[in-house]
């Protein structure tokens, strides 16, 4: 699917460009002109990063880590506090360039830098698509308790509890493929991923409450905007390749 790197890396950008202009939306920049300007400077910001050193890299992908852990704290403790700080304008342009900036930087890492790494890309998106299959049709027989009532009532604990089960068989079967050394630290890690994914979601749910949209952009009929259909993505990748970093689990 992304055996030509040129090709993935512009189809990448595309999305990154179209994701930006549509975050500028979110952040109701005042003209088209200034969405399509800031979508540039996004654009710009993520392939600079993606040309820095290993080093400087590794400690991108752990500040991730953290600000998604501490995004999910505070959407399960304080959701009311993040929709404050997503009011100012200014806060809103740098998450969107953060968070956004660095899921191109870890999608081009995993893709390009890993020898496994077409086949990992297709793994995390399996991975996320899994989780959240298994938790529509969780929640759909047996959804009872509200995951977060205040940006996304219809996604339920017992959902979410169905779709890391799913991930779970998936994971079992991934650690065979990719033949690795532990497959209990292998299946943990996706299944932690997988739960990451979820507050991505609940993240951009989230910024569109704030905007009162329902839908990020209009670009795919039916289907919302290109952060609708990233949304679980932009929390997934980054912490992904943290995890692979951290574990070396495929080096």
């Amino acid at each position: 699917m992304f055996s030509n790197d040129t090709a993935f890396t512009f189809i990448l950008s595309v999305i990154v460009f179209i994701a930006a202009s549509e975050w500028a939306g979110l952040s109701k920049l005042d003209s088209k002109a200034n969405s399509y300007f800031y979508a540039f400077f996004v654009l710009a910001i993520s392939f600079a990063m993606n040309t820095l050193s290993a080093p400087v890299l590794y400690m991108l992908m752990m500040a991730s880590l953290f600000f998604w852990l501490l995004i999910t704290a505070l959407i399960i403790s304080k959701p009311k506090c993040l929709l404050e700080l997503s009011a100012s304008r200014p806060i809103m342009m740098v998450l969107g360039a953060m968070v956004i900036g660095l899921t191109f930087v870890s999608l081009c890492q995993v893709r390009l830098e890993f020898e496994q790494g077409p086949d990992l890309l297709m793994y995390l998106l399996l991975l996320i698509w899994t989780a959240d299959s298994g938790a529509y049709f969780a929640g759909r027989a047996f959804g009872q308790h509200k995951l977060s009532p205040v940006i996304s009532p219809g996604k339920s604990l017992e959902g979410v509890a169905g779709g890391l089960l799913a991930c779970f068989v998936l994971a079992f079967f991934g650690a065979q493929y990719f033949s690795v050394g532990s497959s209990v630290l292998f299946i943990g890690m996706s299944i932690f991923i997988a739960l990451i994914s979820v507050y991505g979601d609940l993240f951009e749910s989230l910024m569109k409450r704030r905007a009162d949209v329902k839908d990020s952009g209009a670009i795919l009929p039916g289907h919302g905007g290109i952060l609708d259909r990233i949304d679980s993505l932009i929390a997934a990748g980054p912490v992904f390749l943290a995890c692979i970093l951290i574990t070396e689990i495929f080096t």
